[in-house]
Formats: structure tokens, sequence, C-alpha cells
């Protein structure tokens, strides 16, 4: 995902911003950074190439061109061409749409305002969520419930990996697309394959003691396969008698842990606010 872009003046003043998601760091930090980097990056003969420096999650790409630096800042999973070339693009279509607004600037932010929805189409990138549990558990519901489809009357297993978008639900500038992958056992050779380049990583359980105390081999899975990505777990079918509360869910699979009915549609929006919670704040 990527979390910010802006763009500055060789003096480090910022003419453009707009942030999408929680960085690294605070806020007034990163801006400070961004403008101390702005004055540096003309002095480094880049000739136009675009660079990138690491942070702890994330990667500051950055290049120059006619006074002008141009910085972008995405999650490391995000392959480092694509991220070059969307901050190429942002680069030329603001200097080619932005030139009389470039000449007669004179520091007041609000004069390049009609960037933003060229921005927003520019770095849009697709976000993959993992949902991994065993058979049973509510995950093609849960991502039915998403998706606002029919939500099934009966258990029909997913064999191998269904792969689904979520129309409408942009989280910052990101399509969601989810994997949903089958709880079967005879697959487990393949859930590591699977989640691999994911995001966030839902850990589903049908909220006995049993599912849960079995599924913490998913917690170990994604630690040992994905470490970066962010997870965590929905405590399904807490409508059942025998349904642990999502705290005591929490505390056997040491994740966050959230109750969850996904056969009714008025919890369509709480997941979802689940997710973008997630998701924006990784």
């Amino acid at each position: 995902m990527i979390r910010e872009v802006s763009i500055l003046n060789s003096n480090g003043e910022p003419m453009f911003r707009k942030r999408y998601g929680q960085t690294n760091v605070a806020s007034e930090i990163l801006s400070i950074f961004v403008s101390a980097l702005a004055i540096l990056v003309p002095k480094l003969g880049l000739n136009g190439n675009i660079e990138f420096m690491n942070l702890k999650n994330t990667r500051i790409y950055y290049s120059n061109s006619d006074g002008i630096v141009f910085t972008l800042e995405a999650d490391k999973r995000d392959t480092i061409p694509e991220m070059k070339e969307k901050l190429q693009s942002l680069r030329e279509s603001f200097l080619k749409g932005f030139q009389k607004e470039i000449s007669e600037w004179k520091g007041e932010t609000s004069s390049f305002q009609r960037f933003e929805p060229l921005v927003d189409d520019i770095t849009l990138t697709y976000l993959k969520i993992a949902l991994i549990g065993y058979s049973g558990v509510g995950k093609t519901t849960i991502l039915r419930l998403l998706r606002e489809e029919e939500l099934p009357k009966d258990h029909i297993p997913t064999i191998g990996v269904g792969i689904k978008g979520v129309k409408g639900a942009k989280i910052g500038n990101t399509s969601l697309i989810c994997w949903d992958l089958a709880g079967q056992e005879r697959f487990e050779l393949t859930w590591d394959k699977f989640i691999r380049d994911s995001s966030l990583i839902i850990i589903v359980t049908d909220s006995t003691l049993e599912n849960v105390v079995k599924s913490r081999y998913f917690v170990r899975l994604i630690r040992e396969a994905e470490p970066e990505a962010n997870i965590f777990s929905i405590a399904n079918k807490q409508d059942l008698p025998n349904a642990l509360p999502p705290e005591k869910v929490s505390q056997i699979l040491e994740a966050e842990t959230y109750g969850l009915v996904a056969i009714d549609p008025m919890n369509r929006m709480k997941l979802y606010e689940l997710i973008r919670k997630a998701v924006m704040g990784m």
C-alpha cells in the first residue's frame, strides 16, 4: 500500500501532500524528514532517476526534476519496479499538467488541489487479504458477507483457493483482493504458498475450544511464512451456545480477536471496519 505522496521544492517546502495510511513514524517527524530529503536530493545528481531508502516497514522513493522533488512512501511488500513506475507517472503528470501553477507558485498547497484525483488514480494498488482456517469455520461466508452476496445456507467446502475482488470496498488507495483458502487438511502443503505476499491475514475459527486450540498452528505458520503481514482473528459463530468469547480466543491464539456472526448481513459494516482499521494502521 502507498502511504504518502509528497511534492516539494528544492528548499523542502511542500507543494502537495497526500496521505493514505499511517506511516512508521509520527506525522510531524516524517514531514521534517521528507523536507530534509528534498533539500538533499537535488545535490545527488540523479538525472531523473528514481532511488529509494528503507525505513522500518516501508520504503521512501525519491526523484527530482526542474527544481521539484517527488517522494512516495510505500510498504516493502510493494514491488520496487511498480513503485518506481508510479512515481515516474506522478512526476510526469505534475510537470506536464501544472506548468502555470508551478511558475506562479507562492507557497500555497491549495494551488494543486486538482492534482489530487490524478494522484488517487496513479497510486491505486491492490491489497491481498488471506482468509485462513480449518474447514467449516465460515471463511467463505465471511467473504460473501464482505462482497454483499447471498449468504450460503449449507456448507460447501472450498477446493484449493477462491480469489475474489471486493467491489466498492476501497480502503485508502487500495482495492481489496481476498484469497479464501481451503481448510481441509489435505491442502495443508499449499497454505504457506497461498498466504505469501498477503498484506493482511485473517485467521477464522468457529469459536469452539477444540478448533481454537488447533488454530494456533496458523499463527505459527504465518510468523514463519509471512512474518511482516498484519494478522487478526475472527471468532465466528458467536451465536452458538458453545462459543468461546473473543477475549478467550485472543488469549489462546495470542492474536487480536473479534467476535462475529457471519451469517448475519447486519455485520457487514463491522467486518469492513475491522479490515479498514487493520489496513490503514499497519
